[in-house]
């Protein structure tokens, strides 16, 4: 009870303390923190609705489904599980390791893209091409993948970058490379860990076997071509040109070319012409045994063997002077037509 202060008592500390009597300490008033904004990454991390690439991925897992399992010989299905934005950073936190991540370099877009497999998927594969009857999915086990493995990779791949080039025709032209693969993401540094990536998993199911691949794409590429992915191309629109293709690639092919197979070809002086007679001998600068030239609209495209095919004259092509989209030609052969030799 010593300690409670009576009415009087109160009043002078107050006073005190008013007047400046007694000493009390003083209030420091602390300043607030800045806090950094990046204005850059925040434009980046806003989520955007690109309705093309939805159309693009959308009929690219399609395509792959009917020629993957035209590759492997068994039905599978794909479907496009997600699609996201997210923190590069935060993203390759979920992967395991080791995990395979393959770099593509896309001409047209002018970046890259990165292409990831489950190793359950890899393993499944596997199983099909070396001769299971029954995929069940293999046993993950956490190694790094075998230079036969890494052979099937890149060979998926190949069939993956096919269809996806495809998929892309109708929206946008790209050309892709595969560059290499890397099985720690630490490893692929052309990204920054704050950088903002489109993010597509798929998800593949080979009889009891379910595995996953992703596609991860830069923002800042996506962002160089946005005006062509807010706006998904009609359906309509696509099944016209599809049709106006093949209308016109059937009327290509019903095109007449001339085709002369030239035995050889020798310069002469005018004097030398006027003297020749009837069973005169004029000597050419080929062998018997060497090709002749086959020109297709006056252009020498391709060289052969002459000889005989079912009674009549023919050649046996036997190279491409100038390589061709469609490839090689041999063993292909020319009949020959009336008035050219």
């Amino acid at each position: 009870m010593d300690q409670i202060l009576s009415q009087e008592e109160i009043d002078a500390l107050l006073k005190g303390i008013t007047e400046g009597e007694i000493p009390t300490e003083e209030t420091v008033q602390k300043e607030p923190e800045v806090q950094p904004f990046e204005f850059f990454t925040k434009i980046k991390t806003k989520k955007e609705k690109l309705p093309a690439l939805d159309f693009v991925y959308d009929r690219f897992s399609k395509s792959l489904a009917d020629s993957l399992s035209l590759f492997l010989g068994k039905e599978l299905e794909i479907s496009l599980a997600q699609k996201q934005y997210v923190e590069y950073g935060e993203f390759i936190k979920t992967l395991p390791l080791p995990t395979n991540m393959n770099i593509v370099v896309t001409e047209g877009l002018k970046g890259f893209f990165i292409l990831i497999f489950d190793a359950k998927l890899v393993f499944a594969i596997l199983e099909i091409i070396f001769g299971s009857s029954k995929v069940m999915g293999a046993r993950v086990e956490g190694r790094e993948f075998t230079r036969i493995e890494m052979g099937v990779i890149k060979r998926l791949i190949e069939i993956i970058l096919s269809e996806l080039e495809k998929a892309w025709a109708p929206v946008y032209e790209i050309k892709c490379r595969y560059s290499r693969s890397e099985i720690n993401p630490n490893y692929v540094t052309m990204i920054s860990m704050e950088e903002t990536v489109h993010l597509t998993t798929f998800n593949v199911e080979i009889e009891d076997a379910k595995g996953w691949f992703q596609i991860v794409v830069p923002y800042g590429i996506l962002d160089t071509i946005k005006e062509y992915l807010i706006s998904a191309p009609a359906r309509e629109d696509m099944q016209m040109r599809e049709r106006w293709f093949k209308h016109l690639r059937e009327n290509v092919m019903d095109v007449a070319l001339e085709v002369r197979a030239v035995l050889a070809k020798k310069r002469i002086y005018l004097q030398d012409f006027l003297r020749m007679k009837e069973k005169g001998i004029l000597f050419l600068d080929k062998h018997v045994d060497d090709p002749i030239e086959v020109y297709v609209e006056h252009k020498k495209l391709l060289e052969g063997n002459i000889g005989t095919y079912r009674g009549s004259m023919a050649v046996r092509i036997e190279r491409a002077v100038h390589a061709t989209k469609g490839g090689s030609t041999n063993g292909g052969v020319f009949y020959r037509k009336q008035g050219h030799i």
